[in-house]
């Protein structure tokens, strides 16, 4: 169902509540597609076998798939709600015209033809009685009326606020929280896309001088070839060890596809560690989709319209990310052998700042 379609452009997978009912479904899912898998497998189809056993596990569930479209979806409000806000606009309109005729002394032609409209419509004549106090009791009978249809509405927009921070604590806490402590922001306080876009690709496309010839990388070459690293072999131990450290439902890269699916079907660790394998002695048979991601940008403090106060974090596949994460476990492991790393650069360490050993420079105690 989904093979040719570019991943960006399928449903995407929601995230799922944790339960024994789901855990057995992946279970169930994972046993089937370690049957049908066959051996010759790229990285992109073994995605799109993951793909294909989330959604069989939603479907399962009767989970519903996030069908997301090209153009930007409109929170439209139910029709009482429209009705009810046309109303009140009208019954405002006329409260504002009694009011320009009661505190009038000579009021114009127009104002005078719209009372005898809104007069006639309470049945109100300008012969009966005293025309005026009439009016004084149509305009604050139209007042009550409108604060009363503007209560039913405020409580139908409290109402969704509710349920919308609830679905949001459930999904996101972070975003829920930093939502809590933000400011409320006009939306022509955002920058532009265009905008965006313009000022971040002159920094990026920026491919600045370098000195490739400098004396101190020379150097480094040479004294690096006492230091030669041991052929790199990617297990499926490796693969299932660096997947335990990740969070499950972390946002996903332009697959859709969380960290979970690929922790919870172990059938593709073997596969996607044999292709790593390969790709470390020919590179050429790694995706180019492999380092495709989705930029969002987020506000250093205050949102503003200024795109430089904004920071870009790249989500990225999780492919890409078990990859990078087994080579840097193998780099460490020969940078701790051989004691390597510079003292200045210690702070690159996991937990640098409580530990209190640190590596020595060579030459020194």
């Amino acid at each position: 169902m989904y093979a040719k379609i570019n991943p960006h452009e399928r449903p995407r997978i929601p995230r799922l509540k944790g339960s024994l009912k789901i855990l057995e479904s992946v279970r169930r899912t994972n046993e089937i597609m370690e049957k049908i898998m066959p051996d010759n497998l790229n990285i992109k189809q073994v995605t799109d076998y993951v793909y294909a056993g989330a959604a069989t596990v939603c479907e399962e569930n009767n989970v519903r798939l996030i069908v997301t479209k090209s153009r930007i979806r409109e929170n439209r409000a139910p029709p009482w709600k429209i009705r009810l806000e046309k109303k009140i606009e009208s019954i405002r309109s006329k409260i504002g015209v009694l009011h320009t005729y009661l505190n009038s002394n000579s009021p114009s032609r127009k104002t005078t033809k719209k009372i005898s409209c809104i007069a006639s419509e309470h049945n109100v004549r300008g012969r009966d009685g005293p025309f005026k106090q009439k009016l004084v009791v149509i305009y604050d009978t139209l007042k009550q009326k409108a604060q009363a249809l503007g209560n039913r509405v405020k409580r139908y927009n409290e109402r969704v606020k509710r349920y919308k921070n609830n679905q949001l604590y459930y999904k996101n806490q972070k975003q829920f929280y930093r939502q809590l402590e933000e400011t409320t922001t006009a939306e022509e306080d955002f920058p532009k896309p265009d905008e965006m876009r313009t000022t971040w690709e002159e920094i990026w496309s920026d491919k600045g001088e370098h000195d490739d010839g400098a004396s101190w990388i020379r150097e480094a070459e040479e004294e690096s070839k006492n230091y030669v690293m041991d052929q790199v072999t990617i297990t499926e131990d490796d693969v299932r060890a660096t997947l335990k450290k990740t969070c499950n439902w972390s946002a996903p890269g332009p697959d859709g596809l969380h960290n979970y699916w690929w922790k919870h079907f172990s059938s593709t660790h073997k596969k996607i560690a044999k292709l790593f394998q390969q790709a470390l002695v020919n590179p050429s048979q790694l995706p180019n989709t492999l380092t495709f991601g989705i930029t969002h940008m987020i506000p250093k403090g205050p949102k503003n319209n200024n795109p430089k106060d904004y920071r870009p974090i790249t989500c990225l596949p999780v492919v890409y990310k078990i990859l990078t994460g087994v080579i840097t476990q193998k780099s460490w492991k020969h940078i701790g052998k051989n004691k390597i790393l510079a003292r200045e650069q210690n702070g690159c360490l996991k937990d640098a700042k409580g530990s209190k050993e640190l590596l020595p420079i060579d030459g020194m105690d």
